[in-house]
């Protein structure tokens, strides 16, 4: 019977696992976002990670099949079908994890709807069914005992194993606090929920103790059946919730799929890990001895070589391109600033318009084309007109010929940027294209704009961080486009980009007597500040001012530097601290990760040789005296709190701005290699590691 459950819910499972590559592979907008619109987006251990669950359906399928004479196309053995199913989701896991690492550096990362899925949640449910089950069979029913504690020693990993910074059981009391101070019963159910699931597997493990020492009365006893239904069931209360608030839709439809498909893959694993115990602990009872397929001890064999060789593709497919690379850039000239601040621009706004009519279906945009066409012409001519531009007009122009095609994915476009600046880099070229894509969706389905920015280089500064090498760049923009930030830095790309008419205009805005904090709150969006708050940062910037005289560029400059240099450095790996994970419980991984990157920049900012530390606590002061959101605001408080040793918030997060404004002067006050050592001592806090100090090669 164990068998024959196991073959049927490999043919039940491995459907629903296939049919999950017709789910939604992301919801933006209320849109769904299918895996072949994005597949050519992504890198190729992501693209695997991607499909994974979908081949692990159909390897399911095939291994649930039979025909009239064979119990199995393949295999026939119950205990070698089981290592063939628990083989196939390892490697489905493995794929996801190094997968997600991979996707990290590229333009478009792997979404949560994939990657959150913990093994130990499913092993809990999985191993408790089993176990339940092989407690009536007299023959096994210390395999089942042992199953069933192994089911919570699953669930104590699940809930005691650090992730993302903290462990999970924290998390978990911290929400059980706030589902019981929420003001509205409605707040209290609706969170209420989310810790009744969260908690689930728990009461699932816990109730399989029962079993421990005693028989069921029957083969199948309820434990097994709600240990593979109870969780899906509560899903499936989220999305009458939803339908009850707003209709059904794509993201109710999305979840009452993957509440079904957390059965089937929780059934089909309870049936392989019963099967297997069988095997072992009966292995004169499996049915059909003398069958004709590969034999337990071989099919664990070839499993175990097919999971090493998988992760070893996976390991050399996801490897992240080097870093840093030598650029010596010549002087810029008239005739290379017209292609890239001219020609280029007025080719890139003609291209933009051109595909918008084609994809807005207003028209053939033949008029559009025509001149997409024109303007391309010119600004090839142009380049190949140079001495040292045949090369890299050969760069610019598969760009340009591939650019247009509709259906171009952002991996490709980013590779086709990159050797335009590569070919700009061998000939000495002082320009630098920036690529960026915006992903989003329509009633078409998804849409990509890709789009480049020209800037002029400077500078090129190459560091050595251990046996790494990274590199920066001193730009300015051709455009005449203002940007927010002073500098950026892309994951995929080899350099961190520092903005000189950025750093020049901050400069200058804070160089000016008299409410220089006021303007920079005003324009990061801190305007509520309080002015006697605000009053203490001019005080500070003031001496400040009068201190680096003609040096304060230079000063932010050189922060800015560091600072970027530091993104380079961490890369999107970056371990999450637990002081984050506090502050931001309940939030996005997204929104974590961001304040994490951001306080290891800064903390590595305000160690700048050439930039007085206090200058970061002026920068990030505006921001921190405000209780509002933003990874800004979040960075200004846990840097001022590791810098006082003090609790500045007077609650979860909102921060007291008399006790904030007396930590700021304390902190300001103190002198440039106290701080550079305090701020060193809180990365050594916050990450767990010191922080590395880059040498400048050039």
């Amino acid at each position: 019977m164990s068998a024959e459950r196991l073959r049927a819910r490999c043919l039940l499972g491995g459907l629903a696992l296939a049919l999950s590559a017709l789910v939604p592979y992301e919801v933006a907008f209320g849109h769904g976002i299918f895996v072949w619109s994005v597949l050519p987006e992504l890198a190729p251990a992501a693209q695997i990670a991607a499909l994974a669950p979908a081949l692990a359906g159909v390897w399911l399928l095939f291994l649930g099949a039979r025909t009239k004479r064979r119990a199995g196309l393949l295999i026939e053995r119950p205990t070698s079908r089981a290592i063939a199913v628990l083989a196939a989701f390892v490697a489905v896991n493995v794929a996801v994890w190094l997968g997600r690492r991979s996707s990290a550096w590229d333009m478009l990362p792997l979404p949560d709807s994939l990657i959150t899925r913990p093994a130990p949640f499913l092993a809990v449910c999985a191993l408790t069914a089993a176990g339940a089950v092989l407690r009536f069979h007299a023959r096994a029913r210390r395999g089942g005992g042992a199953l069933l504690v192994a089911s919570v020693a699953a669930a104590l990993v699940f809930y005691l194993w650090p992730s993302r910074g903290e462990i999970p059981a924290q998390t978990i009391a911290r929400a059980a606090v706030l589902v019981a101070t929420l003001p509205d019963a409605r707040f209290q159910l609706g969170y209420g929920m989310v810790l009744l699931f969260v908690l689930g597997p728990l009461a699932i493990a816990l109730s399989g103790l029962d079993y421990v020492r005693r028989v069921p009365r029957r083969e199948h006893p309820g434990l097994a059946i709600a240990a593979v239904w109870a969780m899906p069931a509560l899903m499936l209360l989220f999305v009458y919730r939803a339908f009850l608030a707003g209709g059904w839709g794509v993201e109710a439809a999305t979840v009452a799929f993957f509440a079904l498909l957390l059965a089937a893959v929780v059934a089909v694993l309870a049936s392989a890990i019963e099967v297997l115990v069988l095997g072992v602990m009966v292995p004169d009872a499996e049915l059909a001895p003398d069958a004709a397929g590969a034999r337990p001890i071989v099919a664990a064999s070839a499993a175990a070589a097919a999971v090493a060789v998988l992760l070893g593709a996976l390991l050399v497919l996801g490897r992240p391109a080097p870093k840093g690379v030598d650029w010596t850039p010549g002087a810029p000239t008239a005739e290379w600033d017209r292609v890239f601040g001219e020609l280029l621009p007025s080719w890139e706004r003609a291209r933009i318009a051109r595909d918008a009519l084609a994809r807005g279906a207003q028209g053939t945009g033949a008029e559009a084309q025509v001149l997409t066409r024109a303007r391309s012409r010119e600004m090839l001519a142009a380049a190949r007109a140079q001495p040292d531009g045949k090369d890299f007009a050969a760069a610019l122009a598969a760009l340009a010929g591939q650019v247009d095609d509709l259906e171009l994915s952002g991996r490709a476009f980013g590779r086709l940027v990159a050797e335009v600046n590569d070919a700009a880099r061998r000939a000495g070229l002082a320009y630098y294209l920036d690529a960026s894509i915006n992903l989003g969706v329509s009633t078409e389905g998804a849409t990509r704009r890709f789009y480049t920015t020209p800037y002029r280089v400077k500078e090129v500064h190459a560091f050595r961080v251990g046996g790494d090498r990274f590199a920066t760049l001193l730009v300015e923009p051709m455009t005449g486009e203002r940007r927010v930030h002073l500098g950026f830095s892309r994951d995929q790309d080899p350099f961190a980009l520092v903005i000189g008419s950025e750093v020049r205009a901050y400069a200058e805005r804070i160089g000016q007597e008299g409410g220089a904090c006021h303007a920079s709150a005003a324009a990061g969006g801190a305007a509520g500040a309080p002015a006697g708050a605000l009053s203490r940062c001019d005080a500070a910037l003031a001496k400040l001012r009068e201190r680096l005289g003609a040096a304060l560029e230079r000063a932010v400059l050189s922060g800015t530097e560091r600072h970027e240099l530091q993104h380079q450095i961490d890369g999107p790996h970056l371990p999450l601290p637990p002081a984050v994970t506090e502050l931001l419980a309940g939030f996005s991984d997204e929104a974590q990760d961001r304040v994490g990157r951001e306080l290891s920049a800064y903390l590595a900012e305000m160690t700048a040789e050439d930039a007085p530390p206090q200058l970061t606590l002026v920068h990030l002061f505006p921001f921190g005296v405000v209780a509002r959101g933003g990874a800004e605001h979040r960075v200004a408080t846990l840097l001022l709190e590791t810098l006082s040793g003090k609790k500045l918030r007077l609650g979860a997060r909102e921060v007291d701005p008399e006790a904030y404004a007396r930590a700021f002067e304390e902190q300001v006050s103190r002198g440039d290699d106290e701080l550079r050592e305090a701020a060193r001592r809180g990365y050594r806090e916050h990450f767990g590691v010191d922080l590395q100090e880059p040498m400048r090669e050039r």
